[in-house]
């Protein structure tokens, strides 16, 4: 009886052999290919450095003596690790190969191929042996820009053919490196995959006996070879015929279920009649008590005509395709709704009903919206100032010289506004890239009011407005907050005060801690904010006063640093108003720090 040769080994044989066969071809093709390639690069390449070339020199220009441009052109070959020259008519005015004094015995160039073509308007190129360098060179000229009279100029780079010719080398050997453990590696893989088919023959022995022995569970799922193919499926089939399939559908029942109660968004499904059957979780952040209008109209959970109207229309079977509707709820809330109706087992019509709630998403559009027309009009202001009066300026300067200071001083306002407006921005940005919370901080309360004070003295004293701090208590402790933010914090909420406070006021700071926090509490007499505003009174440029530009150049951002500022210490900020309720007037804004 002949011998059989296992399937391992001619798996390892006939894979291994493909391989390198495979392997070889590549080799070939992509070294050939890498040729073209890299000589293509090396071109492009020293075509790059010409440019830049020709760029140095029209910056640096023009020299003084010949003998600058000489060592100019020299300390930028070396630099580069090219030839650099230079050709008007058939003389060399500079050569980075050459001592300057040798310049003059250098041969006529122009009738070189590459500089021939740079004179008729070309990029000249050409590959040649260089006697003046002993080695096989390539070389790249372009005609230069030069005044009407003069004779024409052509500059030349020159590198040479062995950097090329090493690249390519130093690929092939690389890519060599890369073959052998590949090889290597493909053998020791071909190995395993033998040995997983000679460990399926165990396997498919190893069911048929369980299956035989009565555990209708086990399934032959790996064969070695097509010939088992036919034995298998049997096997299989046979074990499936006596195993039931109520456990999968029991466990997809339970998965389908798991989905439906996870789902973030509200879903609701009607049986037959158009009744609620089964309602999730999220639907009841949409419709809260919606769990209890089971069996009811989705009228009555949603207390919306339109998704009754289209329910019925649906159930009707007037269409079976899937309807999406934007739907308004109560309190400012909106709902993305698609109806999908489907048929049961018995060919009766049903539909589902699901809920994504988009009222965050249109909230943040909304903000976004203000944030990018506030901005534009934030900039747009003093800049068309700026160029109003600059232009007036220059184009009829008044004679008075108290009205060119006046116009002057209009023009440096505004450039201080919008200073104000982009350090705000970044101050914004920086504080919400704040992240994690940082380790280690700790601040002084009395410290930060005590600069705040000192940096506010003047814009009170403006406004003849009295800046009264509460006796702090002396146990107060340090909070978490870097001493700059903290003091940023205050600045910005004192600043917010002051500007808000009517002439001849007073602005009250008071301070305390109840153990675990500091609460830092600003109150101002100004004419309060509205219940509306203060929802929206933290965000970047809004201000209640509809955005408008004051006196201060006000951007309406420090209000949104605080509360990024103080979130990134864990800390809040808010605002209570009016302040006094007898005579419905002034405002206090609250930050809360965690102690250190």
């Amino acid at each position: 009886m002949p011998r059989v040769q296992s399937i391992q080994m001619r798996v390892l044989l006939w894979g291994w052999g493909v391989l390198i066969v495979g392997l070889a071809v590549a080799f070939w093709r992509y070294s050939a290919s890498l040729d073209e390639e890299t000589a293509r690069d090396f071109e492009r390449e020293t075509l790059t450095r010409l440019d830049t070339v020709q760029w140095l020199l029209d910056r640096g220009g023009p020299f003084k003596e010949p003998r600058d441009r000489q060592d100019f052109l020299h300390t930028l070959a070396n630099n580069m690790g090219m030839r650099i020259t230079l050709i008007q008519g058939a003389s060399v005015l500079a050569d980075s190969s050459r001592a300057f004094d040798d310049l003059a015995k250098m041969d006529d160039h122009t009738g070189r191929p590459e500089v021939a073509a740079a004179l008729g308007g070309e990029l000249g190129k050409a590959t040649r042996h260089s006697a003046t360098l002993d080695r096989d060179m390539i070389y790249m000229a372009r005609k230069l820009s030069t005044p009407e009279g003069q004779p024409e100029t052509v500059l030349r780079l020159a590198a040479p053919v062995n950097q090329v010719r090493m690249h390519m080398q130093r690929m092939r050997w690389a890519l060599l490196a890369a073959v052998i453990p590949l090889l290597l590696g493909s053998g020791i893989l071909l190995y395993l995959l033998s040995r997983t088919i000679t460990a399926g023959i165990a396997q498919f022995t190893e069911a048929a006996q369980a299956i035989g022995e009565g555990d209708y569970r086990r399934r032959i799922l790996f064969y070695p070879a097509a010939e088992f193919q036919p034995l298998a499926e049997a096997i299989n089939r046979m074990a499936k015929k006596i195993k039931k399939n109520v456990k999968v559908i029991e466990n997809q029942r339970g998965e389908l279920w798991a989905m439906f109660e996870g789902m973030t968004e509200g879903v609701m499904v009607l049986d037959t009649g158009g009744r609620i059957l089964h309602v999730n979780p999220a639907l009841s952040a949409i419709f809260p008590r919606a769990q209890e209008f089971i069996g009811r109209a989705p009228l009555e959970a949603t207390m919306s005509l339109e998704i009754q109207n289209l329910v019925d229309t649906l159930m009707a079977g007037e269409t079976t395709e899937p309807v999406s509707r934007q739907i308004e709820l109560k309190d400012r809330h909106c709902a993305e709704m698609t109806v999908v109706p489907f048929r049961d087992h018995k060919f009766r019509p049903r539909v589902i009903l699901i809920f994504h709630d988009t009222s965050e998403q249109k909230r943040v559009e909304r903000v976004l919206r203000d944030f990018v027309a506030n901005a534009s009009h934030q900039l747009r202001t003093p800049l068309t100032s700026i160029r109003g009066y600059a232009e007036t300026l220059l184009d009829a300067p008044p004679t008075d010289e108290a009205k060119r200071r006046e116009f002057l001083d209009i023009i440096r306002a505004n450039a201080v506004h919008m200073s104000k407006v982009i350090a705000g921005m970044f101050a914004l940005a920086k504080s919400e890239s704040g992240g994690k919370r940082p380790k280690d901080l700790d601040a002084s309360v009395p410290q930060a009011l005590e600069h705040a004070l000192m940096n506010s003295t003047f814009a009170a004293q403006e406004k003849d407005i009295t800046l009264a701090v509460e006796a702090l208590p002396e146990d107060l402790p340090h909070v978490a907050a870097d001493p700059d933010g903290l003091l940023q914090i205050a600045d910005n909420l004192l600043d917010n005060a002051i500007k808000y406070s009517p002439q001849g006021s007073s602005v009250r700071i008071t301070a305390h801690s109840d153990g675990q926090s500091v609460t830092l509490r600003f109150t101002d007499q100004g004419p309060g904010i509205s219940e509306e505003d203060q929802k929206r009174v933290f965000e970047r440029f809004f201000r209640a006063d509809n955005n408008d530009v004051d006196g201060a150049g006000s951007a309406g951002l420090g209000l949104a640093i605080c509360r990024h500022i103080a979130r990134n210490y864990g800390g809040e900020v808010w605002v209570d108003s009016p302040a006094d309720k007898n005579t419905a007037s002034g405002s206090t804004f609250s930050v809360r720090l965690p102690v250190a």
